[in-house]
């Protein structure tokens, strides 16, 4: 059995599925999550309304920052919000990785595009 790592963060959660965290990726967890969603029968939102759930997750990850330091739960909703995005994607057919490179890709090209270093 793998060990998990040692980082900190990942110690304050626990990992109930057979992967390994290790394992993870982003198609992998993308198709993990649309056929949790697709089972809940959850997949039947309109891009707009997907959006709005993506704000809504926003907000409450902004709600975990009010203080002086973001709160214990920022990470989850930083989750949420992810997995909203990776729903979304999916509704859509869209291969995150793949824009995901292309995006880093073209933001390197680009440079600092007059903004200030």
């Amino acid at each position: 059995m793998k060990k998990k790592p040692s980082n900190p963060v990942y110690k304050k959660y626990t990992f109930y599925g057979s992967l390994q965290l290790e394992e993870q990726s982003i198609p992998v967890l993308q198709q993990r999550h649309a056929e949790w969603v697709r089972k809940m029968k959850w997949n039947n939102k309109t891009p707009l309304e997907e959006l709005a759930l993506i704000c809504s997750e926003v907000g409450e990850a902004c709600n975990e920052c009010r203080g002086d330091r973001p709160t214990e739960h920022l990470a989850e909703e930083l989750a949420d919000i992810v997995l909203r995005v990776l729903s979304m994607a999916s509704g859509q057919g869209i291969q995150l990785v793949s824009v995901i490179v292309a995006k880093i890709e073209k933001n390197e090209l680009r440079g600092n595009r007059g903004r200030i270093k």
